[in-house]
């Protein structure tokens, strides 16, 4: 595997490119995935980020992790919208002109968040076309993700929803209208891409029901979607495993196969 760290708009952004052999199926034209951490907007949890990249760059797949701008000092100290968001569009603008060289096919690439890294990353499936966005119209195009892995996604900025995450993308807690302006499950249209989310029934910390109701929007629109709810667990279980949980080898939450069930998804060539 080929490593490299860089910087995108003034973040951390590191690639991790599985080698292909020659025998290979999809050399030089692998999935990629750009992996979008959690943290409430405050900073970047590595917990999803590299040990994400490394479970999917396993399966063959090109894995990008971004960290994005965040309220916390150490990772830009202010409000992250709209940086964040202008950063995300960036990057998967850069893995697109870098596909050739990365081994990548330009038409395959997935956006993947985590809590508050999965409303940005609702936000890029949902904003691109759109004057929020922030972007000129020959931009939109190669900045929008073509599917969306959204993990115990922030959907929800309208109550009930993770009010932390609120104050960090917008620096305070804004008037109503502007929460549903960027509540992805109200922006849903035709052109947004097809979605895998998965969540947990009993997470305290952000509400399931933003991930139900970002799906029934796409099922409005006939997007394929795919949606898998446990019934036990807590927020924040990444691999659901020994890689990223206080849990012995062996006992892994039953959550823990949605990286396969996801791989599956990124390698499908999905069109909308």
């Amino acid at each position: 595997m080929r490593f490299e760290e860089m910087q995108l708009l003034g973040r951390r952004f590191r690639a991790y490119l599985p080698d292909a052999t020659e025998r290979s199926y999809y050399r030089g034209h692998r999935p990629a995935l750009l992996v979008l951490p959690g943290g409430g907007y405050e900073f970047t949890y590595e917990g999803e980020a590299e040990p994400i990249a490394l479970r999917f760059a396993s399966e063959g797949i090109a894995a990008f992790v971004l960290d994005y701008t965040c309220s916390a000092p150490a990772y830009g100290g202010k409000a992250a919208y709209p940086s964040a968001l202008q950063e995300g569009f960036a990057a998967l603008r850069w893995i697109r002109e870098h596909a050739a060289e990365c081994g990548i096919d330009p038409e395959n690439v997935t956006a993947c968040g985590y809590s508050a890294g999965g409303h940005l990353c609702a936000c890029l499936g949902t904003l691109w076309n759109k004057p929020e966005g922030l972007l000129a119209p020959e931009e939109m195009r190669q900045s929008r993700p073509d599917k969306l892995l959204l993990c115990y996604p922030v959907i929800r900025f309208l109550p009930p929803c993770h009010e932390g995450s609120v104050r960090g993308f917008f620096g305070e807690l804004p008037p109503e209208e502007r929460r549903k302006v960027f509540s992805p499950q109200e922006r849903v249209d035709a052109e947004t891409p097809p979605a895998f989310l998965w969540a947990t029934a009993e997470d305290d910390a952000v509400p399931v029901v933003g991930a139900l109701q970002f799906a029934q929007a796409l099922s409005q629109y006939g997007t394929p979607f795919e949606l898998h709810v446990w019934p036990h667990g807590g927020h924040g279980l990444c691999l659901g495993d020994q890689v990223t949980q206080p849990i012995p080898y062996g006992s892994a939450h039953p959550c823990a196969e949605w990286t396969r069930e996801a791989t599956r998804f990124l390698y499908d060539k999905m069109q909308k």
